[in-house]
């Protein structure tokens, strides 16, 4: 028995740090099903690989083997962790897709808005036990005894690691697939990026060269939190101020809760990357078309949205990617926006803005803080801090909408956000998820229109303001805004045209809106 326990040792030690964190995640946060199965994947992940190393290698080989398994083991486990405690999720492809487009700026301010003494203590216990095992257990020799064990073991690890609700933990083939997955979206892109008019053949418009079309995308904006959807706080003042000249959609949605899947697939006409996006589509429809962007161009590669914008004839970006410098405020756009709108030509123009995305108290200048979460009149500050940004985006969406009007030409404005947000409405957490402790404030969304009376009287557009439309088909919707006529354009997606037809709205890929939240 002694021998038993000294050969095994490790997996041990190991089964009881992997016991460690799961109970410090309980602790912390409260029971939840896919922590027992992502602690069972870790541990059959560390017998497994270790019984493996055991078997393939000679025994003074051994320590080398069982540190590098450790250190990988400690790694998973703190990362999955933390990420678990911050999101109250498990770490998934989705998330990869976040890791690989966020720059340095936004790891900063995500850091600062979620800081946690609670992620603090849990990171320095499991530092402290990985450390441990690494330097006192993973380095210690043992005998080759039992090795049918061995053999066992890994027959066990293969065979557990295949089940549903286990291999879908394992961070390894996480990282895997997401890899793979945005590699594949990147290469596709870049393809549009370099081909700006796609591959459209069958494609007709009616062009006066008075066109002045214009898409502000909102960043995280939950309609919740809107003066204009019936918010008791007064965020949308100038809004509200022209509300006769706007039409309200009342129910959008997006497919996605987070930027790069929720854009990537709006911006798309189909769910084929291959098949194109609006921009390309408005191109070769020959239309003038510029992206401007406050939010920074690259993180830690080329962000998939920037490539989408890139394939605009010209782009300009407001913002810097580096961390100690603060993405400057919205209205850094306004003065690039007039330079835009006073060239010749018909003119398609998307403006990206960094809208209401945490943290909250960096997107609002100081004297748009109506809100005084000193005053603590909320259930936290930061949502004060998050209606006084949508209280300062009021006043941008407002300043673009003055600029478009003043040119007196055939013209709308299109206000959307890219998702939504949870500011403590629904659970106690302020942010949005990749993919798992969603709310219906993640994907509701403001959809509003402004139209001058020279577009108004040229077009007829459907102004069913209660239609439940998806940001999936929004490329659809545009086109027919924008009066394209193509093969490629299903106009029975458009709530902009007559023959609307409603159809289940799908988020996160798989999960009907309607059913999930029903109201």
């Amino acid at each position: 028995m002694l021998r038993f326990l000294s050969v095994f040792r490790l997996y041990f030690f190991l089964s009881g740090f992997i016991a460690i964190a799961f109970l410090l995640e309980l602790l912390f946060s409260g029971y939840e099903k896919f922590r027992l199965y992502n602690a069972l994947e870790n541990l059959i992940l560390a017998i497994g690989l270790i019984s493996f190393c055991r078997m393939l290698f000679p025994n003074k080989r051994w320590s080398f083997c069982q540190v590098i398994i450790c250190l990988l083991i400690l790694l998973i486990v703190l990362l999955e962790g933390v990420y678990f405690l911050i999101l109250d999720a498990v770490f998934s492809p989705s998330a990869i897709f976040i890791a690989m487009e966020t720059n340095s700026a936004e790891s900063f301010e995500f850091a600062q808005d979620y800081f946690s003494f609670d992620v603090i203590i849990y990171a320095i216990i499991i530092l402290a036990a990985g450390i441990f095992i690494i330097r006192f257990e993973a380095t210690r020799s043992s005998d080759y005894h039992f090795k049918w064990l061995y053999y066992v073991a890994v027959l066990g690890a293969f065979i557990g690691l295949r089940h549903p609700l286990i291999y879908t933990q394992n961070l390894p083939f996480t990282l895997s697939k997401g890899l793979m997955e945005y590699w594949v979206t990147s290469h596709e892109l870049n393809k549009q990026k370099e081909n700006k008019y796609g591959d459209f053949t069958d494609l007709a418009t009616d062009l006066s060269g008075d066109e002045l079309y214009v898409f502000v995308i909102g960043e995280s904006t939950n309609r919740n939190h809107m003066q204009l959807y019936g918010y008791p706080r007064e965020t949308n003042p100038k809004l509200t101020s022209i509300q006769d000249e706007l039409t309200i959609y009342k129910d959008v949605v997006s497919a996605h809760a987070y930027t790069i899947a929720s854009l990537t697939r709006a911006l798309q006409l189909t769910k084929e990357i291959k098949d194109g996006n609006i921009i390309q589509l408005l191109n070769a429809a020959k239309f003038d078309t510029f992206w401007l962007s406050n939010q920074a161009p690259i993180g830690l590669y080329e962000t998939l949205v920037t490539k989408i914008g890139m394939t605009a004839q010209q782009t300009m970006f407001t913002s810097s990617e580096t961390w100690f410098y603060k993405a400057p405020h919205d209205e850094v756009v306004l003065s690039h926006f007039k330079k835009f709108v006073a060239k010749d030509g018909p003119k398609a123009i998307f403006i990206h803005l960094l809208g209401t995305h945490g943290a909250y108290y960096m997107r609002y200048p100081d004297h748009f803080k109506k809100f005084d979460p000193t005053l603590k009149l909320s259930k936290d500050p930061k949502v004060d801090h998050y209606d006084n940004a949508v209280l300062y985006n009021d006043h941008v969406v407002h300043e673009i909408i003055n600029i478009t009007k003043a040119r007196n030409q055939k013209s709308f404005v299109l206000y959307f956000s890219d998702h939504g947000e949870e500011v403590y409405d629904e659970i106690d957490y302020a942010g949005h998820s990749v993919d798992q402790n969603i709310t219906k404030n993640m994907f509701e969304v403001p959809f509003v229109l402004w139209q001058s009376k020279v577009f108004q009287k040229k077009h007829n557009i459907e102004q069913e303001i209660n239609h439940k439309f998806s940001l999936e088909n929004l490329s659809h919707a545009i086109a027919d805004l924008c009066g394209v006529q193509s093969d490629k354009v299903d106009y029975t997606k458009s709530l902009f045209n007559k023959q609307f037809a409603p159809s289940p709205r799908i988020i996160l890929d798989s999960i009907n809106y309607d059913l999930k939240f029903v109201k």
